[in-house]
């Protein structure tokens, strides 16, 4: 499932984490590309354009995820920003490591990196290798990237209609958000959105599922508009098909144009 964010400094980051683990659901290994346009008060715009590539594959352990965002903003004078991000999350959902690398014009301008852990009763804590010596406490129902897709899909195949739900991802030293996922039809505009030649067998059979959230930050919970909020067009093997990231007024949308499969880990039963 791909889940981006986009921030004023467009940085990239996962989207969800799931009130319990979700595991009978599981996700198909595959590599995607997807190409972005900017949006402005919900409609298309101009400015930005670019692409994004995202890879799930699976091992015995769990499930390694890589992702690059690279985005061009037109103007007096064109900017380039990427962002990639690389992380390895547990199949029980409690080990997350996590890297989150953004350059501007060629240089890097930021990097976040470290591991975060849940313990039995679902409290945790993250630990920052960069910067170096940080630490974030990690509340109960706190859940990392791989554990939202899964549940998503698995609460959509169950009929229901959202969940609020508590998300780490590690792209800043700050404590989880709190996500309202809001679950419904897909939208005429988006039934048709087409499977990439080559993708086919990944989709066949597969039900698509819509949903959208919005992010807040802890303490604003309630108080007012979300940080920002996104929505999604999946399969119900956790391949997403369309998307958009609405931060303010400006914001990004992408559409699939290359899917294809990973090889199943050989595990020893």
């Amino acid at each position: 499932m791909l889940n981006v964010r986009l921030l004023k400094s467009t940085s990239l980051m996962a989207a969800f984490a799931a009130v319990a683990p979700a595991a009978a659901q599981e996700l198909a290994p595959h590599r995607a590309v997807y190409v972005v346009s900017s949006l402005e008060h919900g409609k298309p715009g101009i400015e930005t354009s670019g692409t994004y590539a995202y890879e799930l594959r699976l091992t015995c352990d769990g499930y390694v995820i890589n992702q690059r965002l690279r985005l061009e903003a037109t103007g007096p004078r064109t900017t380039t920003s990427e962002q990639q991000s690389h992380m390895t999350e547990s199949r029980d959902g409690r080990k997350l490591q996590f890297e989150h690398r953004t350059t501007s014009g060629g240089r890097q301008t930021s990097l976040v990196k470290g591991e975060a852990s849940l313990g039995d009763g679902e409290t945790g804590e993250a630990r920052f290798s960069d910067p170096e010596g940080q630490t974030v406490a990690l509340p109960p129902k706190t859940r990392f990237p791989v554990a939202i897709a899964r549940e998503t899909v698995r609460r959509a195949k169950a009929g229901e209609n959202g969940f609020d739900a508590l998300f780490f991802f590690g792209e800043r030293v700050k404590p989880p958000q709190e996500v309202n996922v809001v679950i419904g039809r897909v939208p005429k505009r988006l039934a048709d959105v087409k499977i990439p030649e080559g993708g086919e067998a990944l989709a066949d059979g597969r039900t698509r599922i819509y949903y959208r959230a919005g992010f807040f930050d802890p303490q604003s919970r309630g108080a007012g508009e979300p940080v920002f909020e996104m929505s999604s067009v999946t399969l119900d093997n956790g391949i997403e098909l369309y998307g958009t990231h609405e931060e303010s007024d400006g914001g990004i949308e992408y559409r699939i144009t290359r899917l294809e499969p990973l090889p199943q880990p050989e595990c020893k039963k």
